[in-house]
């Protein structure tokens, strides 16, 4: 009987134990910046964790903060700059892709945008087609973009950041059409990955240590998988991937529309083999969206659609 007890209690404390995994909100979201009319969407917090970078509507636009929301600067005023820009590795810099727009057609080319020298510079001229976007190697010395049938490399003209050598310092990461390629930057040379095949593959975010991605299904659900194609694993439904600085966990969001514009959405964060799955938010009137993970693992940037602003939520494991 005892023993009986013992196994019950047992069991009782590894189901609490259970329920009380994962990540925790510690207290409500604060408001960075926006609302009243100046709507902001689309922060991602710097490597270091000093500064957020954001955009306004329509991805019109790019801006600088301090972590705190003080000190916002704008960098650009340019139509789609505010669309799938990056930091650079070191914090100092960031790349987008810009658009002009002249009579009927628009020209895009990718401009760098450093904030030591208070200066941008454009590292491609300007072109009526360019379905790529451009991404920081990781010495923060080269930025690639595939274009069509060919990747391009761009040298930015800074000095490479000194790194510890691994097998992982190399690899790049990009969208083929609608499938996965993994390279090397120092080659050019890369593998095209299928590993739904015949499905679009979107929103691809490689992990911090560049061993795994995580990536979105067009209509699907959001997956991760090892650089190699192995390991795939069926994460459910989700959408904008972005992982943990460990390289743990993913937070994303959940969208509820109406076949015309969403009308609710959440934010989850989920360990990256399925288990552990937390809620963040839980909100009727408030739609947030487009989480960023803070370096220090402690916080979460998001926009909510609905107001215009962009927030800070703190977390804990």
């Amino acid at each position: 009987m005892r023993t009986t007890l013992k196994m019950l209690f047992f069991f009782a404390l590894t189901l609490i134990t259970a329920a009380n995994a994962g990540w925790k909100v510690v207290k409500k979201p604060v408001k960075l910046i926006g609302g009243a009319g100046k709507e902001f969407m689309q922060p991602r917090w710097s490597p270091d964790g000093a500064r957020l970078a954001f955009t306004g509507a329509g991805y019109q636009g790019l801006w600088i903060m301090q972590s705190d929301g003080t000190g916002a600067r704008q960098l650009s005023a340019e139509p789609a700059a505010g669309f799938g820009f990056e930091w650079s590795p070191d914090s100092q810099a960031l790349v987008s892709r810009v658009a002009k727009f002249e009579k009927q057609f628009r020209y895009n080319a990718v401009k760098m945008f450093d904030l030591e020298k208070n200066e941008d510079r454009l590292l491609s001229e300007y072109r009526t087609f360019m379905p790529g976007l451009p991404h920081w190697a990781e010495t923060g010395q080269k930025i690639y973009m595939f274009n069509r049938q060919n990747l391009e490399i761009f040298d930015t003209g800074t000095k490479a950041l000194t790194l510890t050598k691994t097998a992982a310092s190399n690899h790049i990461h990009f969208l083929k059409a609608d499938k996965i390629a993994v390279g090397d930057i120092t080659t050019g040379a890369y593998k095209v990955l299928e590993p739904l095949p015949g499905q679009t593959c979107l929103n691809l975010a490689p992990a911090p240590q560049k061993t795994k991605v995580a990536f979105e299904i067009l209509g699907g659900n959001m997956y991760v998988m090892n650089v190699d194609g192995t390991g795939l694993v069926d994460l459910g439904e989700g959408h904008r991937p972005q992982w943990s600085p460990d390289g743990e966990y993913l937070v994303y969001m959940i969208t509820q529309d109406n076949g015309h514009q969403i009308q609710d959405s959440e934010l989850y964060v989920i360990r990256g083999d399925g288990r552990e799955k937390n809620q963040l938010t839980f909100t009727n009137d408030k739609i947030e969206m487009n989480p960023s993970w803070s370096s220090d693992g402690n916080k979460i940037a998001f926009d909510v659609m609905n107001d215009g602003a962009i927030y800070v939520l703190e977390i804990s494991k």
